[in-house]
C-alpha cells in the first residue's frame, strides 16, 4: 500500500464519489446517439464478419475501409475514459443490455454518458499517445 497521501487519496472514507450520471439520463443520451450519431453496433462482436452493414456504414461516414472502421472503437477514442475514478463514478448506474457484450464500460467525455469498449460512434477521434506528441 502506498504511504498516506502519496496517491492523493488519504483513505477510502475520505474519497468523495459523485455519480457521473443517472440510469435514466444515460439511457436518454444513448438512445439519442444511436439515432443521431450511429452509436453501435447494437450487438457488439469482435468477429470480422459480424455487423457488416453497420461497419460498412461507419466506413462510409469516416471515409475509410471497413477494416479500418472496425479498429476505431470507443476503447481507443480520444473521449473514452476508463480511469479508476471514472469507473467508480459509473458504479451507481445499473448494468443494462449494452453492458452484456460491450467489452467493458468507459466514460465518454464528448457526450457525458457510459460508452463501451467494443462500440463506437461517428464522433470517434484518434487518441494520440505520448510517443506521438513529440
Amino acid at each position: 500500500m502506498a504511504p498516506k497521501g502519496l496517491m492523493g487519496i488519504d483513505s477510502e472514507d475520505e474519497l468523495e464519489v459523485r455519480p457521473l450520471t443517472t440510469e435514466r439520463e444515460n439511457t436518454r443520451i444513448m438512445e439519442r446517439l444511436m439515432q443521431d450519431w450511429n452509436l453501435g453496433p447494437e450487438k457488439a462482436s469482435p468477429k470480422p464478419g459480424d455487423n457488416k452493414p453497420y461497419w460498412n456504414k461507419m466506413a462510409a461516414v469516416w471515409g475509410v475501409s471497413e477494416a479500418q472502421a472496425r479498429r476505431q472503437l470507443c476503447a481507443n477514442c480520444e473521449y473514452f475514459d476508463d480511469t479508476p475514478e471514472k469507473m467508480q463514478g459509473m458504479e451507481s448506474v445499473p448494468f443494462n443490455k449494452f453492458d452484456a457484450d460491450g467489452g467493458g464500460r468507459g466514460w465518454c467525455h464528448k457526450f457525458d454518458f457510459i460508452c463501451h469498449n467494443l462500440r463506437t460512434c461517428q464522433a470517434w477521434e484518434y487518441r494520440p499517445y505520448e510517443e506521438d506528441e513529440d
